[in-house]
């Protein structure tokens, strides 16, 4: 099943009247007419690469959207761009463009995303080279990890090439129908689960990626991951105050989200990621942007959006358990809560039945098992360690002689007592000390759907099952609005 086609006619018919006012001639090439091209650009993901991931079965929803976008018209073109950590032109890459490209420099540090933007940017200009009579530029951006980070940079930098001329972006453009301008309209802003992390986790230390969602982008929708827990992939959200975004928790770890897993990694399927993957879909149609309707699509891309009827009962069961208009903070605690709830009632089995399936459907199975049994062993410690502060915060509280006297025994070797539980540790902490209990639906949701995104990575980051995910505010200042050209 895909929303495109589940949804109502409405949806429909509200994505055919974007279509019919955006684009009302049929793109046919004529040399006197005046032309109104349309660009859409797609950052995908760190470590993400569609030339590489295809074969092993596991694109991003960004190469998925790529795909299923309009193939190239004289009026419509799509342009995708590998994410960092891997190559950007591996046919004829340098050895530093290798380095560049790299899984520690580029996957870990970010590095290779000037080269992305300016390539894209460069791309434009080529694009335009080859119109006329230009009287209108649309386009559309996408990207996921730090692809969307990148594509939140890239329209800023768009932003910062125009000159404004009554109140509307103006693209500097030879082909225009004046010789020097063309008006430029950011339609859509389309973002999976943000890391802004370049450098540095959770620092942005390129000092033009700017971040801000800028008032001339007409619709930005944010999906991001409220099960992800490694600490060196922090969540840079939107301002989700803004009337033209729109900021949605799902669950799932990074790459539920984003898209990424093969089908059977740790023994789960990757099927839900489609659900951010059909929403966003539908959500940029309705904004204008000229995706293939599902049922004119070849079967191979049709089927690169499809997931079951039983993933849509599990997750409207799932969605209904959490509750609404709570703050971004709130939302991910209220996910969280749900998944120690599965995690409490499956963790003593070390691991559970699910995790039995990576033997089966995986070649490095074994392996796989025991980083899992690995990162079950760090929850046991986690726990215990935040059981301790717990215990010591309280008795700070109500019996302050006996937590000196404690002090004094316990920690007069190590000079200070274990840190007090902040609010945020405390909350979660609760949340695990108290979990609801799930409905057998819940279980199977977390045992076939949702990906561990620690198993493996238990020694890298501060990062654990029981620390809340980092959010981190946009670390640089926002594009300042092009100044008013002489009328």
């Amino acid at each position: 099943m895909q929303d495109w086609i589940q949804d109502c006619h409405d949806t429909f018919f509200r994505a055919l009247k974007t279509a019919t006012i955006l684009y009302p001639d049929d793109f046919v090439t004529c040399s006197t007419c005046e032309q109104r091209p349309w660009v859409s650009f797609f950052f995908d993901g760190t470590g993400n690469n569609m030339d590489i991931d295809r074969p092993l079965n596991k694109l991003s929803n960004i190469a998925r959207l790529y795909e299923g976008h309009s193939e190239e018209t004289p009026k419509v073109s799509r342009l995708y761009y590998p994410g960092v950590g891997t190559p950007l032109a591996p046919s004829n890459a340098s050895w530093l463009e290798m380095v560049r490209d790299s899984e520690a420099l580029g996957g870990g540090a970010g590095l290779g995303a000037d080269i992305r933007l300016a390539t894209a940017q460069a791309d434009l200009v080529d694009l335009l080279k080859y119109t006329h009579r230009v009287t209108r530029i649309d386009i559309a951006v996408f990207g996921f990890s730090r692809g969307a980070a990148l594509a939140r940079a890239f329209v800023n930098r768009l932003i910062q090439k125009c000159e404004m001329r009554d109140g509307i972006l103006h693209w500097p453009c030879e082909t225009a129908l004046d010789g020097e301008s063309a008006p430029l309209h950011i339609r859509f802003l389309g973002l999976f689960d943000t890391v802004e992390s370049v450098g540095l986790p959770g620092k942005n230390l390129h000092p033009d990626m700017w971040m801000s969602i800028p008032e001339q982008v007409e619709r930005c929708v944010h999906h991001y991951a409220t099960h992800e827990l490694r600490s060196f992939f922090p969540l840079t959200p939107v301002d989700a105050g803004l009337k033209h975004c729109e900021e949605i928790a799902m669950p799932g770890v990074h790459s539920d989200v984003g898209g990424g897993y093969r089908p059977d990694d740790q023994g789960r399927s990757d099927m839900l990621a489609r659900i951010p993957l059909n929403r966003m879909r539908l959500e940029a149609a309705i904004a204008g942007v000229p995706f293939t309707p599902p049922l004119l699509l070849t079967p191979d891309v049709h089927a690169l959006f499809e997931y079951s009827a039983d993933l849509k009962a599990l997750y409207d069961e799932y969605m209904a358990a959490i509750p609404t208009h709570e703050s971004r903070e709130a939302q991910i605690l209220a996910h969280m809560r749900l998944y120690y709830g599965w995690l409490k009632s499956r963790y003593k089995t070390s691991p559970c039945d699910v995790y039995s399936r990576c033997q089966a459907s995986n070649i490095g199975g074994d392996a796989e098992m025991d980083r899992i049994r690995k990162s079950y062993a760090y929850l046991e410690r986690d726990a215990a360690q935040l059981a301790d502060r717990a215990w010591v915060a309280d008795m700070q509280r109500r019996y302050p002689d006996t937590y000196r006297w404690h002090l004094a025994m316990r920690y007069e070797h190590e000079h200070r007592a274990p840190p007090v539980l902040t609010e945020r540790e405390s909350a979660y902490f609760e949340a695990w000390s108290n979990p609801p209990d799930l409905s057998p639906n819940l279980i199977r949701f977390f045992d076939e759907y949702v990906h561990d995104s620690r198993a493996g990575f238990m020694m890298v980051g501060n990062g654990g099952y029981l620390s809340p995910r980092d959010i981190v505010a946009m670390s640089v200042v926002p594009a300042a609005t092009p100044a008013l050209a002489a009328l």
